[in-house]
């Protein structure tokens, strides 16, 4: 049947593991529901992680450099789950930041430079997408750890709630960075924290813009060369 092949070719191809698994790591996020809770969803981070080395046809210098800084972040995450610690936490997502921001530089040279604009196009930016997003996330909580207070609250008090808890808040204020909504619940107080919003707010106002002035020209550039090759054999 020929949805039955649509859906079958929707799940074919690169960025389809990363951008489920992406989805599922938004959709549970670490919410304040206990450690079995949590682990589930540092399995989803695993899956992100495996899917964002493997499965998005990265160069083979690009994915030993995200392996390298990749699964020990992976191995930190898993030891700060049990025993949770600043010591731990700092350098886990050191080293996440880093192997997020690899993986997605890769991911838009390959979809906005290299790419037609095809199904895996669109969906390889909406990976990216989702990437910075999260890239963000774990930058916000670094740098709240490094330096306590760089974020304000308005519903809830940052010292009583989880390392998981805190990391979900940092999520819910990056995506909204990102989208430009500014809800005011949460806000960047010191001034790191505050350039970092300024400029996740900046990749937000021109992700689309440019990504789409780009997908735009490379289609017209696709399709002038069909037309092209189709009048010559007409003649």
């Amino acid at each position: 049947m020929k949805w039955m092949e649509g859906v079958a070719s929707f799940f074919q191809g690169y960025f389809t593991q990363l951008l489920i698994s992406l989805i599922l790591l938004f959709t549970f996020r670490p919410y304040d529901r206990g450690p079995v809770y949590m682990a589930i969803w540092q399995f989803f981070l695993f899956i992100v992680f495996l899917s964002a080395i493997f499965n998005c046809d990265h160069p083979r210098k690009v994915k030993m450099l995200a392996a390298s800084f990749g699964f020990p972040a992976l191995v930190l995450q898993w030891v700060n789950l049990f025993f949770h610690s600043t010591a731990l936490a700092l350098p886990y997502l050191f080293l996440t930041i880093i192997f997020i921001f690899i993986t997605t530089a890769s991911i838009l040279k390959k979809v906005v430079i290299n790419a037609r604009v095809r199904v895996e196009t669109l969906r390889g930016v909406v990976c990216a997408y989702f990437m910075v997003a999260f890239g963000f996330s774990f930058a916000y909580l670094f740098l709240d750890l490094l330096s306590p207070g760089s974020f304000q609250f308005a519903n809830l008090d940052p010292t009583q709630i989880t390392h998981g808890h805190y990391l979900s808040e940092m999520m819910y204020f990056s995506f909204v960075t990102l989208l430009c909504i500014g809800y005011g619940d949460i806000m960047a107080v010191k001034d790191a924290a505050q350039t970092f919003a300024i400029l996740e707010g900046i990749i937000g106002q021109f992700y689309i813009a440019i990504l789409v002035s780009r997908l735009v020209a490379v289609y017209s550039f696709f399709e002038h060369k069909l037309h092209l090759v189709s009048k010559k054999k007409s003649h």
